[in-house]
């Protein structure tokens, strides 16, 4: 409708969309778009807001923000506002903690307002942990004993929320000053999802050596009447009674809420030597739950850190064989990834791309796969060039040797040994170097039409990549306001 301009047809449908499956991004997206076509400015920038709440993935928003001021503001109806209103739930930040000093007040102080109420669960801090808490007399704070669980850390925090819906933070994490109001308002949209427990994931961003890595893999916000609880020393996952970690009732889904992380800068990790404890637990995982793929997708993932690449290929071959049968394991592409990519640093290219092509069974358009297969074939392409400049050259050069009873070519001596090195440039890059070459052997044996066929392909090239570079560096310059 919006391609063919039946704007109020659209607006109209998209309403409809919206009050049938509010969760869903694009009914928001295309009844924000109807709108702005429309020129109502301001109530498109509310919807754009909901589609990339529920969809922060997406692409879009930076071409609509462009668009949108070309439209004047306009006002926001009553029967907009009406659909964008949801339930009023309450929401409770639960946070564990033990000798978080550096950045605890950070935390606290980020989320302050954004819930109803904050759980701290400490599992013994010998620093200044509990007396900076002790500032915030929002804050509920338990102790308990630490038993090499962070899951039963975690569960023990479950069991003092009062709240509707729970938000989970590390005390190395601060929420996003922007995304305050989101909280609320997520867990609002979700209360209205019907037979399926909502487990949200907000965007982590993780600080690390050369910049920043987003991710949406952590479920962090959850409704606390469903029985959700935890499972797993580390890593822990979230479970329900009735099919444990591999859940068909849980809905994960990504949100737009932002949450900051540092603890994976150096500097942190190492003070607290978190490599050790963690293949401690994961070890322990494995030795009580041995037919748990996702058990030992975890410790093959962290052996890769710290003992090389044999034993997380081990701990690899144990997620597929108990994972294989289990439809509900999610890892089984990554699995297939990371074994790729140890096969790979290995030059064992043949086996990566085999787990690579794995990993696109699963997923056809996983952009990974396909770029660590591009990589693979452009390796071998290059060796392939390299082995095909080899035996040219020793083409050229065995007439020197060579007396077997087969006369050979004498034309691969005089031109067709350089023809064949010409071509190998250019497949290579090296346009030029093809080009002089060719110009060369023209001067030999000027009457071989296929030089002078050569020869003008190789100008067509160099005239595309002009013309390439030409278009890039006026595309650049448009990009900068020249």
């Amino acid at each position: 409708m919006i391609l063919s301009e039946q704007y109020e047809e659209a607006e109209q449908s998209g309403k409809k969309h919206v009050r049938e499956f509010p969760i869903d991004p694009q009914g928001w997206l295309l009844l924000g778009e109807a709108l702005m076509k429309q020129g109502h400015g301001q109530a498109a920038q509310k919807l754009f807001n909901r589609s990339v709440l529920l969809d922060p993935k997406a692409t879009w928003m930076s071409f609509m923000q462009k668009e949108l001021q070309k439209v004047p503001l306009g006002e926001v109806s009553d029967e907009l506002k009406q659909l964008l209103s949801v339930p009023e739930v309450t929401v409770s930040a639960a946070i564990i903690v033990k000798d978080e000093e550096r950045s605890i007040e950070r935390c606290i102080q980020s989320i302050l307002n954004a819930v109803d109420e904050i759980i701290v669960v400490d599992s013994g801090s010998t620093d200044q942990t509990l007396s900076i808490l002790r500032k915030f007399p929002q804050v509920k704070v338990y102790q308990m004993k630490w038993n090499d669980s962070f899951a039963e850390l975690r569960n023990e925090a479950l069991s003092h929320v009062h709240s509707q819906w729970v938000f989970w933070l590390d005390a190395d994490e601060w929420l996003d000053e922007e995304d305050r109001g989101l909280i609320r308002l997520t867990a609002g949209i979700f209360s209205r999802l019907k037979g399926l427990i909502p487990a949200l994931q907000p965007c982590i961003v993780n600080y690390v050596k050369d910049g920043t890595l987003r991710e949406f893999s952590v479920p962090r916000l959850f409704p606390t009447d469903k029985g959700i609880y935890f499972s797993g020393r580390i890593h822990e996952q979230i479970a329900t009674a009735e099919e444990g970690i591999f859940t068909t009732r849980v809905l994960h889904k990504p949100v737009g809420i932002r949450l900051h992380h540092d603890g994976y800068e150096p500097q942190i990790k190492a003070g607290k030597d978190k490599a050790n404890r963690n293949l401690k637990l994961l070890e322990q995982m494995t030795e009580e739950e041995p037919t748990n793929p996702g058990w030992w997708y975890f410790l093959g993932r962290e052996t890769m850190d710290s003992e090389g690449s044999k034993r997380s290929l081990e701990c690899f071959e144990k997620v597929i064989e108990y994972g294989k049968d289990n439809r509900h394991f999610g890892r089984m592409a990554e699995v297939y990834m990371l074994m790729g990519k140890i096969h790979n640093s290995q030059s064992r290219l043949d086996q990566a791309e085999e787990y690579y092509r794995k990993a696109l069974a699963l997923h056809p358009d996983y952009p990974d796969a396909h770029f660590y297969l591009a990589s693979i074939a452009t390796l071998k392409a290059q060796k392939l060039l390299s082995t095909a400049m080899k035996h040219v050259q020793l083409a050229a050069t065995g007439f020197h040797t060579y007396r077997g009873p087969v006369v050979p070519d004498q034309d691969i001596r005089h031109w067709k040994a350089d023809a064949l090195k010409s071509d190998i440039f250019v497949q290579n890059g090296q346009i030029a170097e093809g080009a002089a070459l060719l110009r060369s052997l023209k001067l030999k044996a000027p009457n071989k039409k296929v030089i002078s066929e050569k020869i003008k392909y190789i100008e067509k090239q160099k005239q595309q990549l002009l013309l390439q570079n030409l278009r890039l560096s006026n595309f650049e310059r448009r990009d900068i306001g020249e």
